[in-house]
């Protein structure tokens, strides 16, 4: 198989779907997968063992409008594709898929303008991970759908020697693209305080707007008790550190599927989303944190920048003292 996987969504959803390349690998050893994302993704994806080669599509910038899909659609066609995976339900990622000329096109029943050859019933999944295997089943009716998706960052030696210092290194990522889903710096804050004070070393990862959080940090926290990555690293070189820590605290964001990539486990913080969109840890990576029964969740199916009650309750009523001890419970588990 040559399959082309079309997946334009943001980050978080990209690594997700390196599930769908681990069962392709899986299914048939010999066969080539090629990924086409949104620029910026690239390089994260091209961490996985699963995918052989990674392709771009800048559908809001260069390559936007009926030219510029054209112009990809000719490109994609050059590398004769006999199957093509859709993966994102976008009109321009449809369109897209749509020029591409193969023998077996397959998506979801929702993609109504995509030119499927194969359309899979977007339900019976029992997370995101799971969904983004299914639509293989219309060429390999047995694969597994547990599979998860699979990152191989390059070792950074640097940083051998803080994660040498330590039993036990907590990474944290108090990021998000959306404010709503921030379980907030104050909280993070205080819990690497705690973390360190306990004996343990702490990690912050995460992009340009969280690089004073990572400073407030280590002001806190005793000195060499925290490795601080917040806008320093690449999301991928970051998920080195994930990869040697014990856990991840992480908002509902691309960390915590990163975690999951690289087989550490993960504890996400759910305020204005809910695990039955799909997104939560599957079984056996991680633990959810959130605050049942407020009856304005889920007020959005991915997030905001403002709490439509002004309230923001779901993460303001989550303790520093109750995520602690969820932590200390995941580690005395995972002993």
């Amino acid at each position: 198989m040559n399959a082309l996987v079309i997946e334009t969504a943001f980050l978080g959803d990209a690594i997700i779907s390196l599930s769908l390349a681990h069962a392709i690998k899986t299914a048939e050893r010999d066969s080539r997968v090629t990924y086409l994302v949104r620029p910026g993704v690239n390089e994260v994806i091209a961490a996985s063992p699963d995918v052989d080669s990674v392709l771009t599509f800048d559908k809001h910038g260069s390559e936007s409008g009926t030219e510029g899909i054209r112009k990809k659609a000719a490109e994609l066609n050059a590398c004769g594709f006999d199957t093509l995976f859709l993966l994102h339900a976008s009109v321009r990622s449809q369109r897209l898929a749509s020029l591409v000329e193969c023998n077996a096109k397959i998506g979801f029943e929702a993609m109504k303008h995509a030119g499927l050859t194969h359309t899979i019933i977007d339900a019976n999944w029992q997370n995101r991970y799971e969904r983004a295997i299914v639509p293989l089943e219309a060429v390999f009716p047995t694969v597994e759908i547990t599979l998860l998706p699979r990152l191989c960052p390059s070792p950074i030696l640097q940083w051998d020697f803080f994660f040498s210092e330590f039993e036990i290194v907590i990474a944290l990522a108090p990021g998000s693209v959306w404010e709503t889903k921030k379980w907030g710096n104050s909280k993070f804050l205080e819990l690497a305080k705690r973390l360190t004070q306990q004996g343990m070393g702490v990690v912050v990862i995460g992009g340009s707007e969280d690089v004073e959080i990572g400073r407030e940090v280590v002001a806190v926290c005793a000195e060499g008790t925290v490795l601080n990555l917040a806008g320093v690293v690449s999301f991928i070189a970051a998920m080195d550190a994930v990869r040697r820590s014990k856990l991840l605290v992480s908002n509902d964001s691309a960390p915590a599927h990163g975690a999951v990539a690289v087989g550490t486990k993960v504890l996400t913080m759910f305020g204005p989303t809910v695990p039955a969109f799909g997104f939560a840890p599957p079984l056996g990576c991680g633990e959810v944190m959130e605050l049942l029964g407020l009856w304005c969740r889920p007020c959005t199916p991915h997030g905001g920048h403002t709490c439509p009650v002004h309230t923001h309750e779901c993460m303001e009523r989550i303790e520093v003292g109750t995520v602690l001890s969820k932590v200390t419970e995941m580690l005395l588990e995972k002993a």
